[in-house]
């Protein structure tokens, strides 16, 4: 099954927090942290069933799954995501200082 990928608001603004967190301290290296998100969110669609459930996923009624990618320097992030039929939805992406979420919210854009 040929999946799309979909990035919720949310998520979209995580991204855009976390890139602009990176940019202030090292412009080379928001691009860099930006390209390991896009390429890891692309490597995703191959076969979205294959990473683990995340922490978050006994908090809600949907299925939650997550993906770790690692910038240049070994740094974690990890992106939330569900599958609803041939389509996966990046939820959240939190920095891997961040705690787990309490309330990932739902799987659509509200």
């Amino acid at each position: 099954m040929s999946h799309s990928l979909r990035i919720l608001r949310r998520a979209a603004a995580d991204v855009e927090d976390i890139f602009e967190w990176i940019d202030e301290r090292s412009p080379e290296g928001a691009l860099s942290w930006l390209a390991s998100f896009e390429n890891a969110a692309e490597r995703l669609l191959t076969n979205p069933n294959a990473w683990p459930n995340a922490p978050e996923n006994d908090l809600v009624k949907y299925e939650i799954r997550h993906f770790v990618f690692k910038t240049r320097r070994g740094r974690k992030y990890r992106a939330l995501y569900t599958i609803i039929d041939d389509e996966v939805r990046i939820l959240h992406v939190r920095g891997g200082a961040q705690a787990t979420m309490t309330d990932p919210g739902p799987p659509e854009d509200a």
